[in-house]
């Protein structure tokens, strides 16, 4: 199976080498468990490396606040901005107006860029505007087949925490589920990833050590 590396260090350690391309991945956990990073260092992972990356917000968060956040990390690159190998594209709009016109905006701007690597942001605004469970499940599934036949990775953060992601419609549906958690041991706060979902996938199984520094996520698959 050919696959891409995520760009998390100790990730790919635990997923036979990196996501199945192409694939759709989950990434679920409680605020501030590192979801956005996650999957904004996986992008400029990719881009690094030569692909095209396209990140959709589904908030109502200017770019440039976004752009500023990642500014504190390593692995952010203006450069990388400022030739367009990354896409910033913000749905907001659309999501709050007309929510039926969001795959219409998705598929003009992959076939306008042709991203090997595309992050949504969160999915869980798109799965609110669309008001029930019949709707999304629809679009889902043929936001599933679109971006596997332009042959994307596709990353989708989801607002739902630990308790409630493994039982959303999006967990079934989805190739993989990456959660992401933090735990208080003796008096301190520790994060933690855990796989519980990769199709075609030997992974690691339970919750993995965590660390999120200057530099970004890391992964610790030999600390549980």
């Amino acid at each position: 199976m050919e696959r891409v590396e995520s760009g998390i260090p100790g990730l790919d350690k635990m997923i036979q080498g990196g996501f199945p391309f192409p694939s759709i991945a989950l990434v679920g956990g409680e605020p501030g468990t590192g979801k956005t990073t996650l999957a904004l260092q996986s992008l400029f992972y990719g881009a690094e490396k030569g692909e095209q990356g396209l990140y959709i917000t589904a908030v109502s968060e200017p770019t440039w606040v976004i752009q500023k956040f990642l500014g504190e990390f390593g692995f952010y690159s203006q450069k990388i901005v400022e030739t367009e190998k990354i896409i910033f594209v913000d749905v907001d709009g659309a999501v709050s107006e007309d929510p039926e016109k969001i795959m219409d905006i998705l598929k003009k701007n992959v076939e306008k860029y042709e991203p090997k690597r595309v992050v949504i942001d969160p999915i869980t605004a798109i799965k609110d505007a669309l008001g029930d469970v019949i709707t999304y499940r629809k679009f889902l599934h043929d936001l599933m087949i679109y971006m596997k036949t332009q042959g994307c990775v596709t990353l989708l953060t989801t607002e739902y925490g630990y308790s409630n992601v493994p039982r959303s419609v999006d967990a079934y549906m989805v190739d993989a589920l990456v959660i992401l958690s933090y735990l208080e041991i003796e008096n301190a706060r520790k994060k933690y990833l855990e796989v519980l979902k990769m199709r075609g996938t030997k992974h690691l199984t339970g919750r993995r050590s965590l660390v999120i520094s200057d530099e970004g996520l890391r992964v610790q698959p030999e600390l549980r």
